[in-house]
């Protein structure tokens, strides 16, 4: 669990129906207990409630919140993402025109294999 202060800026990402694209948004801690982390923007009225463990809120239909500590771990991840989808496409595309014995030892190969290193 990281340290979290009053007055630390979090970066604050928005998922769901309504926010498909990237988004991150600087939030300042109002408040911080033993479970949960309050963040606002300047100017709210009502902060936000995070989860102090995972730094996240499920807020239904208004979205999925998601802090970061630092802007760059989050940038990090949507870049990971988008060279995962990338390559995915990549291999799906060239599968495609393999032969049904080439295809067959791609098969045992990732059978074969236990575990991947990440």
């Amino acid at each position: 669990m990281k340290n979290i202060e009053v007055g630390q800026t979090l970066y604050v990402n928005i998922s769901g129906y309504l926010y498909k694209e990237a988004n991150l948004k600087e939030y300042t801690v109002q408040k911080v207990n033993t479970s949960s982390v309050y963040v606002a923007q300047e100017g709210d009225k009502h902060p936000i409630r995070l989860d102090k463990r995972t730094l996240t809120n499920n807020n239904g239909v208004l979205g999925h919140y998601k802090a970061f500590v630092s802007a760059d771990e989050y940038w990090d991840r949507v870049n990971r993402d988008i060279e995962r989808r990338n390559l995915v496409v990549k291999l799906r595309e060239k599968v495609g025109s393999l032969s049904l014995e080439q295809l067959k030892e791609i098969e045992t190969l990732i059978s074969n294999k236990k575990s991947v290193k990440v």
